[in-house]
């Protein structure tokens, strides 16, 4: 992967996320694969530059789209970063009604991580 500002990064967890809830929502499972695998490739840098992943998935922890929180959240607790905050998040989530699939999404992650299986792959 070519060198990468912090900002781009952000900037496409944003954009792949909010494609992501939008597929959720509508069942476009093709654009939806296609950008998941954008964030994976991502994740896969942020996993070997820890320090870049410190910097910048902490900001995404709040944004206003669940699924770009869902997403930060989960990708810290992989990495071992930030993890109070990203359970914190994800417990938020999990627990407002008004956030669908996405709070059920919220919840079965946290499961998963607790249970010492939550993988990105």
């Amino acid at each position: 992967m070519k060198k990468i500002e912090n900002q781009e990064i952000v900037e496409q967890y944003i954009k792949s996320g909010t494609i992501l809830y939008e597929t959720t929502l509508d069942g476009n499972y093709k654009k939806g694969n296609k950008e998941y695998f954008k964030l994976l490739k991502l994740y896969k840098f942020l996993e070997k530059n820890i320090d870049i992943a410190k910097q910048t998935l902490p900001v995404l922890l709040n944004h206003k789209n669940v699924k770009v929180r869902t997403i930060a959240a989960s990708h810290c607790l992989t990495l071992k970063i930030c993890e109070k905050e990203a359970e914190t998040v994800l417990i938020d989530i999990a627990n407002d009604e008004k956030n669908g699939i996405f709070a059920f999404n919220a919840e079965m992650t946290l499961k998963v991580w607790k249970e010492g299986n939550l993988k990105i792959h």
